[in-house]
């Protein structure tokens, strides 16, 4: 699946109203903070608007962070109760593809996971030699991993204190949920040492599944906030300064994308998810699983994969 927050991306149609609060700020481009935004779609009472300086698309107004956040906790008790799902993302082969452009622009060292969820990519990270701990927002999230022994912490990036920098620090799927993703990256910025590597991931807005089925992609809801393409999301980050080592993607589901090109106006529940994504990690031990990762490295020639992620390096 494309994030490891699965878990709000279908609400009941009045808590998609009620969580959306004007923000006193006027309207801007979330990315490059330009007031050159027009209206670009509607999904389910949701304006979603694309900026003309940078083509960068986003939710306006933002949800409350309080009110989200509260849903995120919620539907993780939810996503997390489905039996065996805990053991899947616990487990390293759900990260395999965020390993593989780990080893390839980074030397083992110490890694801070922004948005951790469980857990999982700090257990991986740390297979494999690296000092890795996490944070999230979601109290429900990291108790797993908790449990679980990891070290990860429950708490707000941009408040937390750590005691040291980070040779690396990790963002997968978490800037797409963020209101004020500049000051994400700025933090990351800060907290890295100097040559320090930044490894993020979005939903890919340029991906297959959006070429094919647009706004029905259960994956344009009101929990992503922000939309890159492959190619924006490189540029944004090398704004902050940062050198792009490399830029790949990856994922893909005929299967969710059938359903969602048939039902794309029905809402599909956490619990829905959570069984679909058990149902897609047992084929990842079966024949079907190298036909998968033949046509994701096919789709990746052209930067078509439906998540899109990036290794950007802060110069010494």
């Amino acid at each position: 699946m494309v994030s490891r927050h699965p878990v709000v991306r279908k609400m009941a149609l009045e808590n998609l109203v009620a969580v959306q609060m004007p923000m006193a700020r006027p309207l801007s481009c979330p990315c490059c903070e330009s007031e050159q935004v027009a209206p670009s779609f509607n999904k389910k009472q949701v304006e979603y608007y694309t900026c003309r300086s940078c083509r960068f698309t986003f939710i306006f107004p933002w949800p409350d962070d309080g009110a989200l956040k509260n849903l995120y906790d919620d539907y993780g008790h939810r996503y997390y109760s489905v039996e065996g799902l805990k053991d899947f993302l616990l487990s390293p082969k759900h990260y395999s593809r965020e390993m593989g452009l780990l080893l390839r622009s980074t030397r083992v060292g110490s890694l801070l996971d922004v948005g951790c969820s469980v857990g999982g990519f700090v257990r991986a990270a740390r297979g494999l030699g690296y000092a890795a701990e996490g944070i999230d927002i979601s109290p429900s999230s990291v108790s797993v991993g908790q449990r679980a022994g990891l070290e990860i912490q429950a708490g707000d990036f941009l408040c937390a204190g750590f005691p040291a920098k980070f040779d690396v620090i990790t963002m997968w799927a978490t800037l797409e949920h963020l209101a004020e993703p500049n000051r994400y990256v700025k933090r990351a910025r800060e907290c890295l040492r100097s040559g320090g590597v930044l490894l993020a991931s979005v939903p890919n807005f340029s991906g297959i599944t959006q070429r094919l089925i647009g706004t029905k992609d259960r994956y344009v809801g009101i929990d992503h906030l922000n939309y890159w393409t492959a190619h924006g999301f490189a540029s944004y980050l090398d704004r902050f300064g940062f050198e792009v080592l490399e830029t790949v993607t990856y994922g893909f589901n005929p299967v969710t994308l059938m359903r969602d090109w048939i039902d794309g106006n029905k809402n599909v529940e956490c619990e829905q998810m959570a069984l679909e994504q058990k149902k897609s990690a047992s084929a990842k031990d079966t024949w079907l699983a190298h036909a998968h990762r033949f046509t994701e490295k096919l789709l990746n020639l052209g930067l078509l994969g439906d998540c899109v992620a990036v290794a950007a390096r802060l110069p010494d």
